[in-house]
């Protein structure tokens, strides 16, 4: 079985395997593998002279668990404190600038964006949105929360748990950069 393998630079452990095939022509020949720039993807050839995609699915509609997000029309992005501060953010960058496309959605839909490394208290944490004019908004707190995989609501943060920032988005609404009807596209990040 080839597997994808990723390895823990500082203690040499095994974290991460993934089956990728049983077939022989699947072997990578030890050929590096390479991210792709949505912050979301890594890529690998094979001995076939295909390019296999792995990709983490990373966000999800949990009012509708069996639609799947388009992870082409998904991107977690490095956003510079510099940026952050002078499209309108506030204190400190905390993780990713995370993009997100639905289609064909109700026109209230909430979405649900897996994050770790966050620590500290949840309540110091402020939500911004990019708006259509290239600014980020606070997203009022009533509009969005943090919640462990198990659906408890935590109060202090530890950075080796899973998170999900639930935020609550409408079609054609503030932080809806999509023109489209029945097409959401978010632009979220979080801030301390």
């Amino acid at each position: 079985m080839w597997q994808y393998i990723i390895l823990d630079s500082e203690t040499g452990q095994t974290v991460f395997t993934m089956d990728v095939s049983e077939k022989y022509g699947y072997n990578n020949m030890a050929i590096g593998m390479y991210a792709g720039n949505s912050g979301n993807a890594m890529y690998c050839l094979t001995g076939y002279m295909e390019l296999l995609r792995l990709q983490d699915r990373f966000v999800y509609l949990p009012e509708m668990p069996y639609r799947n997000v388009d992870l082409d029309k998904a991107k977690r992005n490095v956003l510079s404190q510099d940026s952050f501060i002078q499209n309108g953010g506030q204190g400190s960058i905390i993780g990713w600038l995370n993009t997100v496309a639905v289609e064909n959605v109700h026109p209230n839909t909430t979405v649900a964006i897996r994050m770790n490394n966050l620590s500290g208290n949840a309540e110091d944490l402020k939500l911004y949105a990019y708006s259509d004019d290239g600014k980020l908004v606070e997203v009022p707190k009533e509009q969005w929360h943090i919640k462990k995989e198990n659906g408890i609501i935590p109060t202090t943060l530890s950075a080796d748990t899973l998170y999900e920032i639930h935020v609550e988005v409408e079609d054609n609404g503030s932080y809806d950069l999509s023109t489209k009807e029945k097409e959401i596209t978010i632009s979220v990040v979080l801030g301390k």
